[in-house]
Order: C-alpha cells, then sequence, then structure tokens
C-alpha cells in the first residue's frame, strides 16, 4: 500500500488489521524521509512526525478512520467542538454591528440629536475601524497561534463597547463606539475561513459555513423581536434603544468568555481531543493540500499572492458584493418610507430574516452537493437584483404604489446574503500556504469594509425617502458580479487543467512523494500541483 493511500481510509475502511499496520508503517516511513525545514513545515508535520506508532497513536488514528462509525464519530465530535463557538460569534457579531439599524427607528437619532447624513456616519465609521484594523488583527493572531483565545478575547472587548454605547449622548460619542466595534469585530470572519480551512474537508466547508452564516438572517429575526418587545418600555429615564443596546453588549460578554475557554487553537492544540483523534483530524484534511497553522509569516507568499490575478478577481467580488449589506442598517428605515409606523417596521423585518436563513441554507447545501461556489453564487444574486428593480420602479420617489409589493421586494433581496458566504467558502477552499490565506483574508475584508463605507454613503440624507442612489448601486454591483463570477470560474478550471498537465509528465513514483511533501510543506496552491480549485 502507497503512502499516499492513508487518505483514501477516509472514505473507505481497510479490511484488515494487517492492512492497517501496513498503512501505518508507509505513514511514518514517509514522514520520516521528507525533505523538508521545520521552520517552513505546516505545524501538522511537526505533529505527525512527533508521534510514533510505539505509543499506539498512529496506528489507533488510522483504526478510527478505517471504521466507518468511528469516522462519523469523529466529524460529529469537530462539530461540536467549532460550531457552537463560531455559530454564536457570528450571530453576535451580525446582530451587534446592525443594533445600530434597530436603534434608528427607536429614539437613538433624536436623543443623540443626529441630523442631516450624521446617520449614515455613524453607520459607516464601524467599518472605518474594521478596515484599519484588518492586516494588524490577522498577522497578529497568527504571530499568536492561539485563535480561539484570541477570537474570545476581542469579543468580550466588543461587548464592552457595545454596552458603552447605551451610554452615548451625542454624535462624536456614537462614532468613537462604533469605530472601537470595528476594530474588535475584524478578527471574526477571516478566523472562521482559517477555521474552517483547518478542520474540514472542502467537500464539508460550504455546508459547514453556511450553518455559521446563517445567523445573519437569524439575527434580523432574533432582533425585530427584542427591539419591538423593547419599544414598548416607558422609562424616560433610561430609553428603550439604551436597554437594547446594553442588554445584547452584556450577552456577547459572556459568549466570549464561553468562546475564549472553549474553542480549539487548532487540530493539533485541542485539548478535548486524544492524540490519536488529532492524528485522524489530520490525515481527515490531508487531501486538502492547505495544511493547517503556521506562526511565521513569510514574505515570499506575501509576494506572491499580490502576484496572483486571481486575487484581484476575488478583491472585485468583495467590493461588488458588500455595497448591498448596508441593507440592514436602512431596512428598517426604508421600511418607514414603505408607510410603515416605527413599531411596525421593527417586527416586519422578522420575514427578511427567515428569508435569508432559508436561502443561506439551501446555497451552502447546494454549494457542496454541486462542488460549484460561482453558478451557486449567481443564482443567489438574481432574485435580490430582481427585488431593487421593483424598489426603484414602484418607489421612484418616496410616493410607494404598492406597500405590499414593495415588502415582498424588501424581503427577496434578502436573498444575497448568501453570495459574501460563498465568497468566504471560495476563500477557504482554494487558497494554500498559511501566510497567503492570512493575507487574502485580510484583504478580503478590508475590502469589504471599503464596499461597505460605499454603501452606506450611497444611501444619501439628501434623497430620502426615495433613495434611488442607494438602490441603483446594489442593482449595478451585483450585476457586475454575475459576470465576475463566470471570469473566476473559467480562470479556475484553466488552473486545475495546468496542474493535471504538470502531474501527467511525472513518474507514479515522483507523483507520490511529492503529494506527501507538499501536503505538510505549507507552500502556496500556485505552488502545489496537486491542488484542486472550486469554480
Amino acid at each position: 500500500m502507497a503512502a499516499t493511500e492513508i487518505v483514501s481510509v477516509t472514505d473507505a475502511p481497510l479490511d484488515t488489521e494487517k492492512q492497517v499496520q501496513e498503512t501505518v508503517i508507509h505513514l511514518e516511513d514517509a514522514l520520516a524521509s521528507l525533505n523538508i525545514d521545520p521552520r517552513e513545515a505546516d505545524e501538522a508535520f511537526a505533529f505527525l512526525r512527533d508521534h510514533p506508532n510505539a505509543d499506539g497513536v498512529t496506528q489507533e488514528a488510522i483504526a478510527i478512520l478505517a471504521d466507518d462509525g468511528k469516522r462519523k464519530a469523529l466529524l460529529r465530535k469537530i462539530d461540536w467542538a467549532i460550531l457552537p463557538c463560531m455559530i454564536a460569534t457570528y450571530f453576535l457579531q451580525f446582530l451587534d454591528k446592525t443594533t445600530i439599524g434597530y436603534t434608528a427607528v427607536m429614539g437613538l437619532r433624536e436623543d443623540t440629536h443626529l441630523v442631516g447624513q450624521q446617520y449614515s456616519d455613524v453607520a459607516m465609521i464601524f467599518y472605518i475601524g474594521y478596515l484599519a484594523a484588518e492586516f494588524p488583527t490577522q498577522y497578529l493572531s497568527q504571530r499568536i497561534s492561539r485563535l480561539g483565545k484570541y477570537l474570545g478575547a476581542n469579543i468580550i472587548l466588543w461587548g464592552a463597547v457595545l454596552a458603552a454605547h447605551a451610554a452615548a449622548q451625542n454624535y462624536a460619542g456614537l462614532m468613537i463606539c462604533r469605530a472601537l466595534l470595528g476594530v474588535f469585530e475584524s478578527v471574526v470572519s477571516p478566523t472562521l475561513v482559517l477555521v474552517v480551512a483547518m478542520w474540514y474537508k472542502k467537500s464539508e466547508q460550504g455546508r459547514r459555513i453556511s450553518y455559521v452564516y446563517v445567523c445573519n438572517s437569524l439575527t434580523s429575526i432574533f432582533a425585530g423581536l427584542v427591539s419591538w418587545g423593547v419599544s414598548h418600555t416607558n422609562n424616560k429615564s433610561f430609553a428603550s434603544w439604551r436597554i437594547f443596546l446594553l442588554t445584547i453588549g452584556l450577552v456577547t460578554i459572556v459568549v466570549g468568555t464561553i468562546v475564549f475557554f472553549y474553542l480549539p487553537d487548532s487540530p493539533v492544540k485541542a485539548r478535548r481531543f486524544t492524540d490519536a483523534e488529532k492524528v485522524a483530524t489530520l490525515l481527515r484534511v490531508k487531501d486538502n493540500q492547505s495544511g493547517t497553522q503556521n506562526a511565521q509569516i513569510k514574505k515570499s507568499q506575501i509576494l506572491k499572492t499580490f502576484k496572483d490575478p486571481g486575487v484581484y478577481l476575488v478583491a472585485v467580488s468583495v467590493v461588488l458584493l458588500s455595497v448591498p449589506t448596508a441593507i440592514p442598517n436602512f431596512s428598517s428605515i426604508l421600511l418607514t418610507t414603505f408607510g410603515y409606523t416605527s413599531q411596525e417596521a421593527l417586527i416586519l423585518n422578522i420575514p427578511g430574516g427567515v428569508v435569508g436563513a432559508i436561502s443561506t441554507i439551501l446555497i451552502g447545501y447546494l454549494s457542496d452537493k454541486w462542488n460549484d461556489r460561482s453558478l451557486v453564487m449567481i443564482i443567489s444574486i438574481l432574485p435580490t437584483i430582481a427585488a431593487f428593480a421593483m424598489m426603484i420602479g414602484l418607489d421612484p420617489g418616496g410616493v410607494p404604489k404598492s406597500k405590499g409589493a414593495l415588502l415582498f421586494a424588501l424581503y427577496l433581496c434578502n436573498s444575497f446574503t448568501s453570495a459574501f458566504m460563498l465568497l468566504l467558502v471560495w476563500n477557504a477552499s482554494n487558497l494554500g500556504g498559511h501566510t497567503k490565506k492570512v493575507t487574502v483574508n485580510a484583504l478580503t475584508l478590508m475590502l469589504y469594509c471599503a464596499g461597505n463605507i460605499a454603501g452606506t454613503e450611497s444611501f444619501r440624507a439628501a434623497e430620502a425617502p426615495g433613495y434611488i442612489s442607494g438602490k441603483a448601486a446594489i442593482m449595478a454591483t451585483l450585476s457586475a458580479q454575475v459576470l465576475v463570477c463566470l471570469v473566476l470560474r473559467f480562470r479556475n478550471d484553466r488552473l486545475n487543467k495546468k496542474n493535471r498537465e504538470k502531474l501527467a509528465a511525472m513518474s507514479e513514483d515522483e507523483k507520490e512523494r511529492l503529494r506527501q511533501q507538499l501536503a505538510y510543506a505549507d507552500k502556496t496552491d500556485r505552488e502545489n500541483p496537486f491542488f484542486v480549485y472550486t469554480h
């Protein structure tokens, strides 16, 4: 049995104990023979190399992967270790940054004396803080190499900042709080991509990210109900919007503390996993050819990142998909322009969250089932383009022609929420090399901020209540993204073809040895002919 057949046991059980033992021997021989500089290698290489079968660790790991029931039990254990923390984190991240949209119709604008464009500025400054912190926070997280602890600490800090919003008395106070909120929330989405990539096979990543990203829609349901309930309070000394922000902030601090102590930093550092389970987890994802974690920041990978044309296509996609994310900050306001009261607007946001949740789960499922990101992304975008065309046609100047049709359009536009999720899945599936992944993730979130800034600023106070520029900007950017999806699809298919041609020119022995080495060498996707891009 060849060393590379290790991978096959994740999909087909080995028949005999002898086969398991032979597989163990080949794995150990392969690791011992690989000429990899430990300073350059992925942390998985050192961990596998340092666990010889004298302790029975490797043999037990192979046995786990050789048994269908044990293999499924391991995946369930991974899910329970990772998903609850990531789901709770993403739920609060999206809720906390969009609280401004709910409090806007609960008296915040009046109590803090916001006038003209100041509300848009308060919504926008979050992304300035996010943008400024993105590269520093990503490289700090790589150097610390303790993702769980670093993420938990940031959640606690942004929870404290959100609670502090309740004390804001004016425009300046809100601007400071919102900027700091952006700084501490900047770590979340890139961390999600890194965690999913190091724990899950490519065929599992789309659904797992959809389980997390669906929280963007569930927050609309939760926040709509809570804000609607709180809006009925009559406490004149402590306004309802202040109660809302303080409550959510304190809940965030509690969740951050749980994440700090519960979320594993990596498969190698997972304390609740046995050594055999750690080895089995690493072997599960070996065929991704993207590695797990490496604390060394490699300048060569940074340079290669900015020489990769695919990175610029992803960058364009990020901007185009980020402009529409301004919708949650303005959905309650748009509902009031359709003719609904402020309290009605809070509760009417809930069905939009249901639409977004269904869309996200369905899109995540289809992207894994079809092994296709670009086509599924286009499917998620088209309804939103149609929805904003309806809004412009039925409400051209702030004089709505049909409240019911406009409400339907606002709900329909929530289909786009799954599109940015797919871009994160794209990054998780199509990047190799830890420094490159960190760099692209940081670039993705920086440009995400730029798109959000453009989106919030396109809703001009001077154009209220029609907001034609904002609606037109969303239509235009999503239409352009359909074209970019097709270009990215063509590029990835072409790269896969080139990799197949390189491998065809090698002997079987050369391919087997190179595959083993590159699985642990922390090389970029463009340096690895075994890397398979998802289109």
